[in-house]
Formats: structure tokens, sequence, C-alpha cells
């Protein structure tokens, strides 16, 4: 295991991914890419397919950019794509966002304004925009929190006539 538990995987030339615990238990003899994640190397996959099929151009693994000399600070992105057109894009795929991640982000971000960069998480088997995912929890976040008001409103309502009735009924108790 890796930070944040997660499970490190060898991907060979052909694209077969293996978790790297299981290659030392056996001490087999697997040639290929170490990642620190599962989720990175099944990416790493896709991007074999891509380039086989002529959806991308290229493709480079753990590409360094220098965010500051003094104190030297650099940033590893998980993969540099190089798209048809010859643009560029980074992909770092996440588990977790970290605070540290987010501070390089805004470095990067600033000092490579050309390089278009991705954050990507694996939602049910695809890989995802986190930005989508982040937008789509907040939306249902706001309808159950609707649905949560509405039924509480409904619950003041049924007291409030409940209690109305219980009062009405003790005074009438009360005059007989």
């Amino acid at each position: 295991m890796s930070k944040y538990n997660a499970t490190k995987v060898i991907v060979t030339p052909d694209g077969t991914l293996f978790e790297a615990w299981l290659v030392e238990k056996y001490e087999l003899d697997v040639q290929g890419i170490l990642f620190d994640s599962k989720m990175e190397g099944e990416y790493y996959q896709e991007l074999l397919l891509k380039k086989k099929y002529g959806e991308i151009k290229d493709f480079s693994c753990q590409p360094k950019f220098v965010l500051q000399e003094q104190p030297k600070i650099t940033y590893i992105a998980d993969f540099l794509i190089t798209d048809l057109d010859g643009s560029k894009r980074v992909i770092d795929i996440k588990g977790v966002e970290t605070s540290t991640f987010m501070v390089k982000l805004k470095l990067f971000q600033a000092l490579y304004p050309t390089f278009h960069i991705e954050i990507l998480i694996k939602k049910r088997g695809e890989f995802v925009p986190l930005e989508q995912v982040k937008k789509e929890k907040a939306a249902r976040k706001r309808a159950r929190n609707k649905l949560l008001n509405q039924a509480e409103g409904k619950m003041k309502n049924d007291r409030n006539s409940w209690n109305g009735n219980e009062i009405h009924g003790n005074q009438k108790r009360g005059r007989r």
C-alpha cells in the first residue's frame, strides 16, 4: 500500500495490470511501469488504447514541472497527453484531494497557463472530471436539503394542527 491506502500496480507494455504486492509475494518477473494507484494504472491502460486507435498523438508518464527554484518545489503530474492537434494536457488522477495538491495546482496554473490540466476520478467504472463530480454532489445535496425542508415544514404543519385539536379537545373536556 502507498499513501492514502492506494494499491501500487505494475502495467506491462501490452497493458496487463498486476498488483505490485502479488508480484513481490510470488516473486514474479514482471517488467512494466510502476504506478502509485490502481486508478493510475487503469488510466494508463486507457491511454495505450487511445494511442493505438489514433485518438491521441502521444503521452508520457510522470512529467515533472518546477514550480519554484528556492526552495525547490516540483509538481509531478500523472500524465502529459499530446492531442492530435499538438495541444498538450496534464492529467492528474485523484482519489483524495489534499491541501498540498491544491497549493501546487494554483502555482502550476499561474506558471504554466498554456497547459490545460484535468483532474480525473474514477466513478462507476469510468474516468470523469472531478469538477463534474463536485457539481453533481452539490446538486444532490441541494435536492436532498430541499426535500428535508419540505418534510420538516409538513411535519410542523401537522404538529401545529394536531396541537390545535388537542387544545380544543382538552378545553371541551374541561367544560363538562
